[in-house]
């Protein structure tokens, strides 16, 4: 089949550069996507031309571009990925997983580190609790995804009110973020029953929670597990969560894309997602307690911060890094545990 300048044929791609012709076997391609350059954005002053590109990244990190319609390069990225189901498709930029039951389960691929390579789609997944997964998100995790680990953050309290769905092939690590022996507003249940009788300023609850989870030495180390377990994945991908994929899963994200020497502005704007992806969830948990005839204004407000999240949150966890360590950097190796060796481990692992 040919898709511009290009061939695909017995599992090959080929293409003239030089006025040589080369081929890409298939199997080869890790990820690959579409490019688009030019503004066609309404009202705009100067109508530029569109040019569409068919972006291939290789097992050897290289990458290629090809020059095709819009048409063709969709056409091409359904026949390569028919040829090599394994491989990533798509520039998802930290977006949501097209799930039906999993509001805030997100794919951290194609987001860019300062030095421009970008993670890998498909490898890195950030949610809230899988209790509710139906059968379709099970098997597009599964078989689309290829998800081969699941960490979870939570309490065990959590985990036996609402046990994470059973995924075939699925190795399970329980890394509980908070020490069970001194969990405050997480001691009896889950938080959001918590909430309902919680008589504090809510707001300033968080704020609190948030700095203790950079502060306390049990949950760093807890966060030191997670990324150790991220160093030794072989394949597939690794989805992490706590229950709705804010405060304890939020954190471990940041620190992972701070890792990953992801910009700290691109870590904000990943941490403020949770906000559009979870306010379905926080206008059906309003509707249901006014029905349960529970909405007074201080439950109302207590789920409403509960459910949302503020860029102070993550400002104050950078701002303890670097009050305790000096750096982000000094923090990754004397908080994390991380060695120059590690961290260069783990951006090869999922930098591309």
């Amino acid at each position: 089949m040919r898709y511009g300048k290009i061939r695909i044929e017995d599992g090959y791609l080929a293409y003239s550069r030089h006025m040589m012709l080369n081929s890409l076997p298939c199997k080869d391609i890790v990820w690959a996507y579409m490019r688009r350059e030019g503004d066609d954005s309404p009202g705009g002053s100067v109508k530029q031309i569109i040019s569409n590109y068919l972006v291939v990244v290789t097992k050897r990190k290289k990458r290629y571009m090809f020059d095709m319609t819009e048409k063709e390069v969709q056409e091409c990225l359904r026949l390569l990925k028919a040829l090599n189901p394994e491989m990533a498709v798509g520039f998802p930029r930290g977006g949501r997983l097209p799930l039906q039951s999993l509001p805030n389960t997100r794919d951290l691929g194609a987001l860019t580190a300062r030095d421009g390579r970008h993670i890998l789609p498909r490898k890195l997944l950030r949610s809230g609790e899988l209790y509710h997964a139906s059968q379709a998100d099970k098997q597009l995790l599964t078989e689309e995804y290829r998800v081969k680990t699941v960490v979870d953050f939570r309490s065990n309290i959590e985990r036996k009110e609402k046990p994470d769905v059973i995924l075939r092939g699925v190795e399970y690590y329980h890394i509980p973020i908070l020490d069970e022996e001194n969990l405050g507003l997480f001691g009896e249940g889950r938080v959001c029953n918590r909430l309902l009788t919680y008589q504090g300023d809510g707001e300033k609850y968080m704020d609190q929670m948030y700095e203790n989870l950079i502060r306390d030495r049990y949950s760093v180390n807890q966060y030191a597990r997670f990324l150790d377990v991220l160093i030794r994945h072989k394949e597939g991908a690794v989805l992490w969560h706590s229950w709705d994929g804010t405060g304890r899963a939020g954190v471990a994200t940041a620190l992972l894309l701070c890792a990953l020497d992801i910009p700290e502005d691109t870590v904000r704007e990943d941490f403020m997602r949770s906000n559009a992806y979870l306010e379905a969830e926080l206008q059906y948990m309003l509707l249901y307690l006014e029905a349960m005839g529970m909405d007074s204004p201080r439950v109302a407000e207590n789920m409403s911060i509960f459910f949302r999240v503020k860029e102070s949150y993550i400002d104050r966890v950078f701002q303890i890094i670097r009050q305790e360590y000096g750096t982000v950097e000094r923090f990754l190796r004397r908080g994390l545990y991380l060695t120059p060796r590690a961290v260069e481990e783990l951006r090869d692992k999922y930098l591309i």
